[in-house]
This record gives C-alpha cells, structure tokens and sequence, in this order.
C-alpha cells in the first residue's frame, strides 16, 4: 500500500464511475492499455483484485467497493487540506472542476473564460460540459450549474442569474415564410417542438395585458434543446429556447426573435451547486465572484399577468 499516490486514487475513481478504460483513457489522453497497467499494478500493491473486467465492460469487486469509499475519502480529505492551506496564502491557485450543461458553456462560460487568467493567474478551470445531473461527490465536481434543480442536503445554492424562453427563427426562414405579427399568425408557419420535454412546448404570450398559451406540438420535434437550436439555425421552422442562448446568438446576427413584444419569456433560476465541506475554499469563492459576473446581465422579467386564455396549435 505504500507504493500507492494520490493519482492512483483518483484513477481508481475515474475508472469505477466510467465503468471502462477506454473512457478514462480519452479523458486523460492516454493509452487504455496503460490504465489497465497502473490498475493491475494498484491491485498488486493492495494484494487484491479489486475490479472484473471483460472485454465490452468492467465492474467492482466487494473488496474494489470498499477500496472505492477510501479513496473517495482519501481524496476528498486532501481536497479539503489544500484548501485550508491555500486559504493562509495570498495567492490562488488550484483546479476549480465546473459542471455545465452544453449550451450555458457554449454561449456563456466559454466566450468570457479568458478573463478569469487575468484575475487569477495560478487558477485553472476543468469544464466538465454534461447536460446530466453528476454526483458532485463521486465525480470531484467542485461547482455545478444547473437550471431550476434543487440542490441535495450536502449541498448550498447559490443564484447566479435567471433565464427565460423566447422565439427566435433563422433570417432565411423568415424570407421563406415571412414574420409573424400575431399568436394566431404562428398557425400558418413551421414550428419546432421539443419532444423529451413537454413544458417546453406550452409557448407564452402577453397579448394586450392577458396571458395566453399556446400549446405546440411541432411541425418539427427533436429530443434535446441543443437539436432545437440547430434546427433554428438550419432554417426548419421556429423555436422556443433558452433566452440567454437566444440572445446570444441574435447577437451574432444567427437568429432573429419572434413576436419579442407578445413573448412572455418566463423565469427560471440559474444555481451555482457547492458541496457544502468546499463552500469557504479561496479557489471556490474566487470562481464563484467569475461565474457572477458571466450571469451578470442575465436578469429576471417582468412579474407574470393573472388572468389568462388558452389556444393549441
């Protein structure tokens, strides 16, 4: 056991959580036939077999299982001695591993990113872009970014921002089809569905101080909101998305909005998730300064009208 480090820790909980070197390989940009080796050779060291591996799969042992918790603990006790001591220094430095989903990274984290070696030149940040739900623990997260999930008890919340949903259509399409002045003009036009999320499909409106729902089902329908906005881009029809990434790329002259004046976008929160052992951490509190100021401009709309009337298309 003596011949063990912190890295074979940390292999060890990268190949338990992926299941498979292959992956672990591509994350770390090395061979799998060499983290099959420092597997073998961690085995070796424990004079156990901690994993069964089989040519499509691999899985833990009972004594892999219980090797796993320690070196989850091992890790994370390190985690929280390096930043008890990096909070005694003036300088901060360390890696900040960050969960986001693909498209609050594409359009907001990654454009405004390079600021952040000006204010902290010793900081690096890992983005880990995944649209799932990560276990913060198992998988060193040090911040998540979700979107109006609620955070578990070991963890603490913190609003960054908040976003809305709007129309946006590509300016060929428009050409094509021509611009919708009216709710009941979007009957005569292609429309963009999300098919895994049905929420996303009620679109809202403020017509003359009344709220009014259309609900969609779609000329058009995909499966994930990244497919929605790259059917806009194409051209398919129009679509409902994430205010923040709509924006964005009607800033980039991509899109155009639709209806902006009928449009009720809503309000949705935007958390930043911190394991609560790593909330007072100097790297931590230095990124989460940096991810306020990337949601900055993201600001909640007006409050919602109460009366209401229904319509479908």
């Amino acid at each position: 056991m003596n011949e063990l480090n912190l890295d074979d820790f940390l292999l060890f909980v990268q190949v338990a959580n992926a299941q498979s070197f292959s992956t672990v390989a591509r994350e770390r940009n090395i061979a799998p036939s060499y983290v099959s080796r420092r597997i073998a050779r961690i085995e070796a060291a424990c004079g156990l077999r901690l994993a069964h591996r089989t040519t499509h799969s691999l899985s833990l042992t009972e004594e892999g299982e219980v090797f796993l918790e320690h070196a989850r603990r091992i890790l994370e006790e390190f985690g929280q001695l390096q930043d008890g001591i990096g909070g005694r220094s003036q300088n901060i430095s360390g890696v900040v591993r960050i969960s986001v989903s693909q498209l609050l990274a594409e359009y907001v984290l990654i454009p405004r990113l390079h600021t952040l070696a000006g204010l902290h030149a010793g900081m690096a940040v890992e983005l880990q872009v995944d649209d799932r739900l990560v276990d913060m623990a198992d998988e060193s997260i040090d911040i998540a970014i979700r979107a109006g999930a609620e955070p578990a008890q070991a963890a603490i919340a913190r609003t960054l921002g908040t976003h809305g949903r709007a129309l946006y259509a590509s300016s060929a399409y428009l050409r094509k089809w021509g611009t919708p002045k009216s709710v009941e003009d979007l009957s005569a036009h292609r429309l963009v569905s999300n098919a895994a999320t049905p929420s996303h499909n009620r679109w809202e409106f403020l017509v003359d101080g009344t709220a009014t729902y259309l609900d969609v089902r779609g000329h058009v329908r995909v499966n994930n909101s990244a497919s929605v906005i790259s059917l806009a881009l194409s051209g398919a029809g129009i679509a409902r998305i994430n205010d923040v990434v709509g924006n964005a790329l009607v800033q980039e002259g991509k899109l155009r909005p639709v209806l902006p004046k009928l449009v009720f976008p809503g309000s949705n929160p935007i958390y930043a998730v911190i394991l609560s052992t790593r909330l007072r951490a100097p790297k931590i509190l230095a990124a989460m300064e940096f991810l306020h100021t990337c949601f900055a401009e993201f600001k909640p709309p007006p409050p919602p009208v109460t009366r209401s009337v229904q319509k479908s298309q």
